[in-house]
């Protein structure tokens, strides 16, 4: 059955692109045929295998059209790059906020059976489909899916947590006074867990730690004050809203992270690339502004500079 649906997204492709679509949508009865279809799709999950970037290759259990972004591997290129420049086997690497795995099993492939990628996420329904994309790939060896939301404070007891609500939306932790910018679905119980607490209970210490929770990034930075001043991993995070990113900011200087902030016109969400002063990083984001050929070197910055947060 999935087959068929997949064939069935490829046809209306093949309509979209040639432009069909438009000249077919002048006859009402055929424009109902389409978005009839366009229907059907929408409610079946279909395994396709991703078509570019770091989990180019990779099967993955996706909802079309609207996932249509990972299927083809377009989605974040500027995270995909980071990541595949910094990262070496037999490293580890946390991703906060991993969703269906656009990036974690393209990293779990980097860091070979000697490695792990450890993916956390707090929407129940994320993590089943992130082990299913994981055991389809036979990656269960050296990518660990945990369902929790990592946080400033561990609470066994669970956490508010709301979900996405629409297709392709994430979720994020609703408490202290943060809510999740895309969150607008049910509220749920879920898990909590410090980056600190994770370590002390065995987790490997990471070598890159990946963070996108719709709002709450300073949060999971104060969870890891032990992790961040002893072990001093690389840091790449999505920043959401203006209080994230001053209190991070200041978090950057009193850690004594240098960092690269990446800033699109419209300001938010706003990228950060962030390393300790003994890590080359001038050479990582040389090599990744190479890759997108967009930001000039000038823009790195050091702790010592927050003027960098513009």
């Amino acid at each position: 059955m999935a087959a068929f649906y997949a064939l069935l997204y490829r046809i209306y492709l093949l309509f979209k692109k040639s432009g069909a679509e438009g000249l077919l949508r002048r006859w009402r009865p055929a424009g109902r045929g389409l978005d009839h279809l366009k229907r059907r799709i929408q409610r079946h999950h279909l395994w396709v295998r991703v078509q570019s970037g770091l989990s180019r290759g990779m099967w993955m259990h996706l909802r079309l059209p609207s996932e249509r972004a990972y299927w083809y591997g377009t989605h974040e290129p500027d995270v995909q790059n980071a990541i595949s420049i910094a990262v070496r086997p037999g490293t580890a690497i946390y991703d906060i906020g991993a969703h269906l795995g656009s990036i974690a099993l393209g990293a779990a492939r980097l860091v070979g059976n000697l490695g792990r990628v450890v993916a956390f996420d707090g929407d129940p329904e994320n993590v089943l489909r992130l082990r299913d994309n994981s055991s389809r790939n036979g990656l269960e060896d050296r990518l660990q899916v945990v369902h929790a939301a990592v946080w400033s404070c561990t609470r066994s007891d669970g956490i508010s947590f709301r979900r996405g609500g629409t297709v392709g939306s994430q979720g994020g932790v609703e408490a202290n006074g943060n809510r999740p910018v895309l969150g607008n679905g049910e509220v749920i119980n879920v898990r909590a867990v410090t980056l600190d607490d994770f370590v002390a209970a065995g987790g490997p210490v990471p070598h890159l730690v990946k963070i996108d929770v719709e709002g709450g990034e300073y949060h999971v930075l104060r969870g890891g004050a032990s992790l961040f001043a002893n072990q001093k991993p690389l840091i790449i995070a999505e920043v959401h809203h203006t209080q994230a990113a001053e209190q991070i900011s200041a978090w950057l200087d009193e850690y004594r992270y240098c960092s690269q902030w990446d800033i699109p016109r419209e300001g938010f969400p706003r990228r950060l690339f962030a390393w300790p002063p003994e890590y080359d990083g001038a050479a990582w984001m040389a090599k990744l502004l190479k890759t997108l050929n967009e930001v000039p070197q000038s823009a790195i910055s050091r702790p010592s500079h927050p003027a960098a947060l513009v």
